[in-house]
């Protein structure tokens, strides 16, 4: 009797042990499993923000490329506000002045804006905050119309408006930009050619090169009277691309007409010319020899 229940005590016994074997194997087997899942679940968190950090970075980029509104530092020009590149002359004379380097806050392919730091000769007061506009020089020329046998001379002006003109109408003669490296003369050729359709003349004559605004610059404006025109001779070619020109034809609305020396005359008094650049070069016009010889 003592040795079967000492046989059972040791059944049981070793039942219980392997109970606790098998639980254990169990509880290791899924120790294992909970493991691997947070591995799994560690890795994809781990890609997913991998991928959302390169989603971010490549935005930045993108709004870092953006052209119009942002600062642009790391460009060659460094300026703060870049629309595009602005390829025009750079104004910097230490005669009138200019120290140290100026600092360009906003520029187009039109103009820029810059900080110039000035001191004046004889002076010992530095002015930092002098801004500055560099623009594009440019034409202006008064064209005589094809002359008629016994006719007055005529002059061809445009009427039109501009948008600074607070929407009143103007009489207008030829402006536009010089093209970078292009000479005034050709600029004036070219613009003639291309406004007056096709309208070539023999003479130009250069009435002065004139500074816009003493103080802020705005460029240089040479003036031109063009004389002995047709249209019957042969159209010349200037070698400019039009998908590169600075200058671009007008939006606004402009109608070309033809008026006599007398009527040119009568609206350059009454102001008919409504920018100050056109109503000099008219003027500078209206007193040139070849003007004033064939109205005796």
């Amino acid at each position: 009797a003592m040795l079967r229940s000492r046989g059972q005590h040791q059944t049981q016994s070793g039942g219980h042990s392997l109970s606790k074997s098998y639980q254990a194997l169990f509880e290791s087997k899924r120790s294992g499993a909970d493991m691997t899942s947070q591995r799994n679940i560690f890795a994809f968190l781990s890609i997913l923000l991998f991928v959302a950090l390169l989603f971010v970075i490549h935005s930045h980029s993108k709004c870092e490329k953006s052209a119009t509104t942002l600062r642009n530092s790391s460009s060659s020009s460094s300026c703060e506000i870049t629309f595009s590149e602005y390829k025009g002359h750079q104004y910097y004379n230490k005669e009138s002045g200019s120290v140290g380097t100026p600092k360009c806050l906003v520029e187009s392919k039109w103009m820029k804006l810059s900080q110039h730091s000035v001191k004046f000769p004889g002076s010992k007061t530095v002015f930092d905050d002098w801004l500055w506009i560099d623009y594009h020089d440019r034409i202006n020329v008064l064209v005589e119309d094809q002359r008629v046998p016994g006719e007055e001379r005529k002059f061809l002006v445009f009427e039109q408006s501009k948008y600074a003109l607070e929407g009143r109408q103007s009489l207008a003669i030829i402006g536009g930009v010089i093209e970078p490296g292009e000479e005034a003369e050709n600029a004036a050729r070219r613009e003639v050619a291309e406004e007056m359709n096709g309208l070539q003349c023999g003479k130009f004559h250069f009435l002065g090169r004139y500074r816009t605004d003493v103080n802020r610059g705005m460029g240089w404006v040479n003036s031109f009277l063009a004389t002995n025109c047709s249209r019957d001779q042969k159209a010349k070619s200037f070698g400019i691309d039009e998908k590169d020109e600075v200058g671009a034809p007008d939006t606004e609305r402009q109608d070309l007409t033809s008026i006599t020396l007398s009527r040119l005359k009568e609206a350059s008094r009454n102001g008919e010319f409504l920018e100050v650049q056109w109503t000099a070069t008219v003027a500078l016009a209206l007193m040139h020899p070849e003007v004033i010889e064939a109205a005796q």
